[in-house]
């Protein structure tokens, strides 16, 4: 290795430190990598993807790995041999790259310095637009090595907003920020800087302003920015909640507001279930708890079975298609399910009520006929259903209720009478008195009315009808007083 070189090296060695790598001496060459790190971009890329026309703006690219090997005679006679890798660049962006490399090569100069600028200065001045296009085959070339085709350009734009993404972070960690709050100078470490909209704040102001939002019962909506109103991660809601359990609290008061979110039967952890078809076709029945790791059935809270039809369908079913006297008797497990799916309908009806304005079902443990929804505000009267935006005198007929609701009946003492007795008959008439079959000859799925509206809608083809006269809803004029009518207790 001749002095220049030698020179050069320690050079190297002090300028990139640990992103210097030295592989090794085979012969009279010597082996070693640079990782070339960009540490900002001179201005913002706008990243598109070609395919599905997504695009962002991305301020940081990841590294370039510049593997060199040099001879004996380098500088005075040959150039050093290299290959550039990397992944997020095309076969024909590193080619090009490549033969600049070569153009600046002058014998008897040291050029390892000079590449490195260049392949900086070539990153750095990419035009406004980055375009990721498909690419179908690689080209073989000693000089470039890249995994572009492999991986593809759609999980390369996925890798590079993460990239990104976790480089602003860890700028925003490094350096101080005034909290908008407070007024207070804190670390970013000590900060929260939302992801979707960039507002942030200390997490000591964010916590008392999550924890006052849990307190308001009145709140009803999701939380979000407190600047603007952008909805926001649940890691980012993990940190502001400085503890689970409000967390938990908060997630129970947003199951009042959607109808896609299921509680884990094992670890009664809250999960949001996405729409999705099941392999055995079972439409939004199965669930996977992101905690335990417990798959169930969101129909039955069984451990999931990829059959067609969920047992609890399967065992009414069977009911129904077999005549009286020749009904096996139940067993106690299934007399238990059976009589707690009852009470817990008999429960809802007896106790709440639907709001008139967004159906949520509010319960009335006494007072006044006075209620206000929690979900969307408005005032109503329990007693006959008038509604508006605030409370005032209508003309209610009905006398105001006078006792206090409650269960219709011990439930412990009727599932031990039940459970003591020989057979389960009496069970069946219970869920009969509620079961309707889908009027289509093609589908005939058996359903279960479940509350006082009497809108069923089938799981199986997704037709709506009467729960009352069995026919299917095709107006708005089905339910009048001339025809059925939309609420019954059965």
């Amino acid at each position: 290795m001749s002095a220049e070189h030698e020179d050069e090296i320690l050079v190297l060695k002090s300028i990139f430190n640990d992103d210097f790598l030295s592989i090794g001496n085979q012969g009279d060459s010597y082996t070693f990598e640079l990782i070339i790190r960009f540490d900002s971009l001179l201005n913002k890329i706008r990243l598109i993807h070609e395919e599905s026309n997504a695009s962002t703006e991305l301020s940081h690219l990841p590294p370039i790995v510049l593997r060199i090997t040099t001879k004996q005679t380098y500088p005075e006679a040959n150039s050093p041999v290299y290959c550039i890798l990397c992944d997020y660049l095309t076969d024909d962006q590193l080619l090009l790259l490549a033969n600049q490399m070569d153009a600046v090569w002058e014998s008897g100069e040291v050029i390892i310095y000079t590449w490195i600028e260049l392949i900086k200065e070539y990153i750095c001045h990419l035009s406004n637009e980055f375009i990721l296009r498909s690419a179908l085959s690689s080209i073989d070339d000693p000089r470039i090595l890249s995994n572009y085709v492999k991986i593809g350009s759609k999980r390369i734009y996925e890798q590079l907003i993460e990239y990104d993404r976790i480089q602003n972070q860890l700028i925003f960690e490094q350096t101080l920020h005034s909290c908008p709050i407070c007024l207070q100078e804190q670390s970013g470490k000590d900060c929260l800087q939302f992801e979707k909209c960039h507002h942030y704040a200390c997490l000591s102001c964010l916590n008392f302003y999550a924890t006052e939002y849990l307190s308001n019962s009145q709140q009803s909506k999701e939380l979000t920015c407190y600047d603007c109103n952008s909805s926001l991660f649940l890691s980012e809601l993990r940190r502001m909640f400085s503890d689970d359990k409000f967390l938990i609290k908060y997630q129970q008061r947003l199951l009042e507001q959607t109808v896609d979110m299921v509680w884990c039967p094992r670890c009664h952890h809250s999960i949001i279930c996405i729409p999705s078809e099941s392999t055995s076709g079972n439409h939004l029945s199965f669930v996977e708890c992101h905690s335990c790791l417990y798959t169930f059935c969101r129909r039955c809270q069984e451990t999931w079975h990829p059959q067609l039809q969920c047992p609890k369908e399967k065992l009414i079913q069977e009911f129904m298609n077999t005549p009286v006297e020749k009904q096996p008797p139940l067993k106690p497990i299934d007399i238990q399910k059976i009589s707690l799916e009852i009470a817990n309908i008999q429960m809802i009806e007896h106790c709440s009520k639907p709001c008139p304005s967004c159906g949520v079902r509010i319960e009335k443990n006494g007072g006044c006929q006075h209620m206000n929804c929690r979900a969307c505000k408005i005032h109503f009267c329990w007693t006959c259903g008038w509604y508006g935006t605030y409370y005032s005198t209508h003309p209610c007929e009905q006398k105001a209720e006078k006792a206090q609701a409650a269960l219709p009946y011990l439930l412990s003492d009727k599932i031990e009478t039940l459970t003591n007795e020989n057979d389960g008959r009496r069970i069946p008439k219970d869920i009969i008195k509620r079961i309707q079959k889908c009027p289509k000859e093609n589908c005939r799925q058996i359903h279960l009315k479940i509350g006082t509206k009497n809108t069923l809608i089938c799981e199986k083809c997704e037709t709506n009808f009467c729960f009352l006269c069995g026919e299917a809803i095709y107006g708005k004029f089905h339910f009048s007083q001339y025809g059925c009518k939309e609420f019954t207790t059965i």
